[in-house]
């Protein structure tokens, strides 16, 4: 019976994943198609903020997985070190379940058993990034540590996808790196030549300026824990932690900036720097600003919005039940 039911399940996965990896591109319209109808349930389940996580928590998650899935489809990255993308995918599904697991947290134990949670959850993903940091020699973690991939060019890109890795040799199976498609130099981790003189002083500004990233993104990663103290010591409702988590954020941007300028950064970490540099934005919605500042201004713009455009109505209520709701997660703001 229990063999039976194992076979059935297994054939039941082998289809499932078949479907997957035929149709990425209509796979991610329904994971978009998803994802929208959980950012318009806000205030349709009586208040119940543990529901509502489920729901949007479960389209990134299906969609993890189906990622996952079309990567191993394919054998990418044979006999490649699996460390580093283990705490990835980890610290990946940390990241869209963890207002799910504050909501959780405040279900069971009211706000002791919620901030308790906020505190576990934080100390979790600031361990594993500088494990990625100062183990895996990652410079600039992104969020989320593994990107959702790009369905369109999937298949296109698998046919081309192993030779930039490399190739396998027959006997051992080792996969060896080409060349053409190494890490950049600043990566390289093999010894290089004696340099001259000059070629020398450029390495030890490269050398200064990999440290100064290094040291800039352990503090845009200790942030998080830096206001959790701060909160303690004072409230969420004082200035004193928002000042200095927005302190933290310009201070580790302002470096990483001015390191640009020595080291060569790959289009990845200028992507996740500018991410960040919009997600300075959230200060907007964060307390105490959004009490005292933002909430009166951003329903006035709502507001003036579905008065003069046509069939808005909807939408701008709908945004100002998550604006509300938004503020009052503490992970949909740190």
């Amino acid at each position: 019976m229990a063999n039976s039911l194992k076979v059935k399940i297994d054939k039941l996965f082998a289809a499932y994943k078949k479907r997957i990896v035929e149709n990425p591109q209509l796979v991610s319209e329904v994971e978009v198609a998803i994802k929208w109808l959980s950012y318009f349930s806000v205030g349709h389940f009586n208040n119940s903020n543990l529901a509502l996580e489920i729901i949007y928590s479960m389209p990134n998650l299906i969609m993890l997985s189906n990622d996952m899935l079309m990567y191993h489809s394919n054998n990418l990255h044979p006999k490649i070190p699996q460390y580093e993308s283990k705490i990835k995918i980890l610290l990946t599904v940390l990241e869209y379940t963890q207002t799910l697991l504050e909501a959780t947290g405040k279900k069971l134990g009211g706000e002791i058993g919620r901030w308790l949670i906020i505190a576990v959850v934080q100390f979790t993903k600031t361990l594993l990034r500088l494990l990625l940091i100062y183990v895996c020699k990652e410079r600039i973690t992104k969020n989320p540590s593994v990107p959702p991939l790009n369905r369109k060019f999937f298949n296109k890109a698998t046919g081309n996808l192993q030779l930039k890795e490399g190739f396998k040799l027959k006997r051992s199976g080792v996969v060896v790196r080409a060349i053409k498609y190494a890490e950049p130099i600043q990566l390289r981790t093999w010894k290089a030549l004696p340099c001259d003189a000059d070629e020398n002083q450029n390495l030890s500004k490269n050398q200064w300026s990999d440290i100064s990233l290094k040291l800039a993104e352990s503090l845009y990663v200790m942030k998080p824990l830096i206001y959790l103290g701060c909160i303690s010591a004072t409230s969420q409702q004082h200035w004193q932690p928002w000042m200095l988590s927005l302190l933290v954020d310009i201070t580790s941007l302002y470096t990483f900036s001015h390191c640009s300028r020595n080291t060569v950064l790959s289009k990845e970490e200028n992507i996740e720097l500018i991410s960040r540099k919009i997600n300075l934005l959230l200060y907007i919605l964060k307390s105490p600003f959004y009490e005292k500042y933002g909430r009166a201004k951003i329903n006035i713009l709502l507001d003036r919005i579905s008065a003069s455009v046509p069939l808005t109505n909807l939408l701008m209520n709908s945004l100002k039940r998550n604006l509300e709701y938004i503020n009052s997660m503490y992970f949909y703001t740190s």
